[in-house]
């Protein structure tokens, strides 16, 4: 019986082709979400927006270890850093526009607060928070406000009337073509609908994900914005450490007089005095919605929503949008 005889291969010459860690991948992920908004993070914020792949957990993660894993060399040619900002090789240029926007955002801030402020006066009305871009400081400087506000159960037409009302009054609404530090009133739920999965426009929608996690509340009354966290454990289930730092830093104190006033209006809204005006407030809304045959209202899907527990009205939802493009940025990294 012959036998083959293969040559022996020296095993410095083997080479060992090594898959990145789930932390890799975990830092990759994450910044190519936030790329597609040019918007580079720090490593504190790596940390907190970290979005593991579900296949590769992570389990607990510190700032530390993040910022160690910055040095793997599997990330080497891949990510870099620039000043105090995590971004990934080549796209070094959006550390300025990140720092650009800064002034404009400052400015929406202050035209926020002030909104806030006045809509204490709002009876039914449990949460004033800031979303989208501007929750983040990404706003562009041409770029609205937009308002995410969550009302008592029963009482979303009232207070959504009262609430378009006042901003109409300030000159902040958003509305044509004025848009610039505009408040845009777009999405109201009430304290029955907390839970935002059924919103979903898929299954991961990883937009839709990192949107709820990071909005900011300015007016929180009754601990309605920790309800809304607790009513959405799903979110943490994506973005693990999202919610393990406090988003409460905005929030105005409660001032009393505000306060006493927005009272004294529930108790009248809710008699047998009020209760006509409110439903009067629902059926003028309604019709108004009924007759608006141009928009989505109509359509399936959860761009534009109208019930008793939401009203949503996003006639262009960018989920899909962002969500393909993202998927476009990881197929790009290989992953």
């Amino acid at each position: 019986m012959k036998y083959r005889v293969e040559p022996q291969v020296p095993v410095s010459d083997i080479i060992y082709i090594t898959m990145p860690s789930p932390l890799s991948v975990a830092i990759l992920r994450t910044l190519a979400y936030f790329d597609i908004f040019d918007y580079p993070l720090t490593v504190s914020e790596l940390w907190r927006w970290l979005w593991p792949d579900p296949a590769q957990p992570v389990g607990e993660v510190t700032v530390e270890q993040v910022q160690q894993a910055l040095k793997f060399d599997e990330l080497r040619g891949r990510v870099g850093m620039v000043d105090d900002y995590v971004v990934l090789t080549g796209r070094e240029g959006i550390v300025k526009t990140r720092s650009d926007r800064q002034p404009a955002n400052v400015r929406k801030w202050k035209r926020a607060e002030s909104a806030a402020r006045f809509l204490e006066l709002v009876p039914f009305v449990q949460l004033v928070a800031v979303s989208n871009t501007l929750a983040i400081n990404n706003a562009r400087p041409e770029s609205d406000i937009d308002f995410f506000i969550v009302t008592s159960g029963q009482h979303i037409w009232i207070a959504r009337f009262l609430v378009t009302g006042i901003i109409s009054l300030l000159g902040w609404r958003r509305h044509g073509q004025k848009i610039t530090n505009r408040i845009c009133l777009s999405f109201y739920i009430t304290t029955s609908a907390l839970d935002l999965s059924p919103l979903k426009s898929a299954e991961p929608d990883p937009h839709f994900t990192f949107w709820v996690s990071q909005i900011v509340p300015l007016m929180d009354d009754d601990q309605t914005y920790e309800k809304f966290r607790a009513a959405n454990p799903w979110v943490t289930a994506t973005l693990p450490n999202a919610w393990k730092e406090a988003s409460t830093g905005r929030v105005l104190a409660p001032n009393s007089s505000l306060c006493s006033i927005k009272k004294f209006y529930e108790v009248f809204f809710s008699s047998p005095i009020g209760i006509p005006i409110e439903n009067w407030t629902r059926n003028h809304q309604m019709k108004r919605f009924t007759n608006d045959t141009t928009g989505k209202s109509k359509e399936p899907g959860n761009d534009v929503i109208i019930s008793e527990d939401v009203l949503k009205f996003h006639e262009e939802d960018r989920r899909g949008k962002y969500n393909q493009k993202v998927g476009d940025r990881l197929k790009g990294l290989g992953l």
